[in-house]
């Protein structure tokens, strides 16, 4: 009985709170400031803008490119650490932590980016 509850502690500590309850994906609604549609790529996608496009939360940095004339070449998607991830390091320490630090899940993407295009006067 002890070395079960001792199991299911463990396996729960170093599940990773963020690893559990956050989707592997995230969805990114990408505009212009212009308004203006235009094509563009992230992590090698190709995508249409005004639009969404979907990421995997893997930690990495995501960078939107651009090809269209006024607009900005490359716009970088911001990321911050979920919340879920600082109750994991409260309630599952270190093992549950470095879970979600390994799985990429404690990071949450901007849910919107704008691309900087030159506006007509």
């Amino acid at each position: 009985m002890n070395k079960l509850f001792i199991a299911t502690v463990t396996a729960v500590a170093l599940s990773g709170c963020a690893t559990v309850s956050t989707d592997k994906k995230q969805r990114i609604n990408v505009l212009t400031n212009s308004g203006q549609s235009l094509e563009a790529t992230l992590d090698g996608r190709v995508f249409q803008v005004p639009g969404t496009v979907e990421v995997n939360r893997d930690g990495e940095e995501k960078v939107i490119n651009t090809l269209t004339d006024g607009c900005a070449e490359s716009t970088a998607v911001n990321k911050e650490i979920t919340t879920a991830f600082w109750g994991n390091i409260i309630i599952g320490g270190l093992g549950g932590s470095t879970t979600d630090g390994i799985t990429g899940k404690m990071w949450d993407y901007d849910d919107q980016v704008t691309i900087q295009c030159v506006t007509a006067e």
